[in-house]
């Protein structure tokens, strides 16, 4: 593993910090987060954290909710599925995705906060060959990773896993459609052809799992959005279930229920 300079470390963590709410850890050993991603496979630790994060949620575990429970969890686990994109896309880096080295707290309204460590980094510029087999067992260990963990979720609260997978797929679309259409984020050409040529390996249907993060997706298309592309969900998380009165969820931006005129409203007013 090359060691980083220190600002280009720096960067990658506070970015990832910033966007994903993910933290590099030296040692996971000395974690102060409460729960690893193995627990999500043990039923009786499973259900305890589901349950705590329905109550964060105003929902109920079991009852009413249930279904927004899986389908939120799955909405909220695809911002550390995106940490590793980043990581891996932008830094040229390997976080580890290992049921024990993947750890995780509720932040008090349902949400997660993320922790895991550095696996491994390579030069920028080096061999493409490589760079892209490592891409490719990096998205088949994602999907290894998450099989597993969204089953168990869905079993336990009765959402489809199909919704599920889709919502995280839709993330990992709208990101590479971020990455790639911000001159910002990709700052050189050679940076922008590897994301291009990660997005192109990442969405290729051809794979060995059940489930694939290349739904097709519709984009936003309004004579008055000017902004970059926007990919609509094929499903509702049901987020609009959270909560009541004043503090009631409202229609995510990118929910299939908005209507084309709401979307953009929505949009206009980030």
């Amino acid at each position: 593993m090359r060691r980083y300079p220190r600002h280009d470390y720096l960067e990658m963590s506070e970015a990832l910090q910033h966007f994903f709410v993910t933290t590099i850890q030296v040692d996971c050993d000395d974690s102060k987060y409460p729960f690893r991603v193995k627990d999500l496979l043990d039923e009786e630790k499973r259900n305890l954290i589901l349950r705590e994060q329905a109550m964060q949620q105003g929902l109920q575990l079991g009852g009413k909710g249930s279904v927004a429970v899986g389908t939120l969890f799955a909405k909220r686990y695809s911002v550390f599925v995106m940490s590793v994109i980043s990581a891996f896309s932008l830094y040229d880096t390997i976080l580890s995705i290992a049921d024990d080295d993947v750890r995780f707290e509720l932040n008090g309204a349902g949400g997660m906060r993320y922790e895991t460590r550095l696996k491994s980094s390579f030069l920028e510029g080096g061999d493409p060959v490589q760079r892209r087999s490592e891409s490719g067992l990096l998205k088949k260990r994602m999907l290894l990773h998450l099989e597993p963990v969204l089953r168990a979720v869905a079993v336990s609260t009765g959402a489809s896993d199909k919704v599920m997978w889709s919502l995280v797929a839709h993330n990992v679309q709208q990101l590479y459609e971020r990455m790639i259409n911000d001159q910002s984020i990709w700052k050189t050409d050679q940076r922008l052809e590897q994301i291009k040529e990660d997005q192109s390996i990442w969405l290729d249907e051809q794979n060995e799992n059940a489930f694939t993060f290349a739904f097709e997706l519709h984009r936003f298309d309004h004579p008055k959005w000017q902004g970059p592309p926007f990919l609509i969900r094929r499903y509702c998380c049901l987020a609009y279930q959270v909560g009541s009165g004043s503090h009631a969820h409202a229609y995510c931006n990118s929910c299939p229920k908005l209507d084309s005129e709401s979307r953009l409203r929505k949009l206009l007013q980030q």
